[in-house]
């Protein structure tokens, strides 16, 4: 099995999800270790903040609206990531969130 890679925002986590051969679990993983870019990796981790940015953690009930618009745009920024992951890591296959490929 080739590694798949799993673009995904998770709080306090890093948005990448490798799942390798050896197992068959999803691995929470930094970004500079699969050899992306220096400009990938900081669109990943600014992709990342934003989706941090949405819930107030310490006080989930004072987080702050997301619109409909924002929420939209948030989702087409993790589409372009997987794309961008993609030309990168040529022999992975990458995909978005629950959009595994089976």
């Amino acid at each position: 099995m080739e590694m798949r890679v799993r673009v995904m925002h998770d709080y306090g986590c890093w948005p990448l999800w490798v799942k390798r051969h050896e197992d068959d679990i999803h691995h929470n993983t930094r970004p500079e270790t699969l050899g992306l870019s220096s400009s990938l990796v900081g669109r990943l981790g600014a992709w990342q903040q934003w989706g941090d940015s949405k819930v107030n953690l310490a006080d989930p009930h004072d987080s702050r609206a997301v619109s409909r618009d924002e929420e939209a745009a948030f989702e087409a920024e993790g589409r372009l990531l997987v794309e961008r992951v993609r030309s990168e890591l040529p022999s992975a296959i990458v995909y978005y969130r629950h959009d595994e490929p089976w």
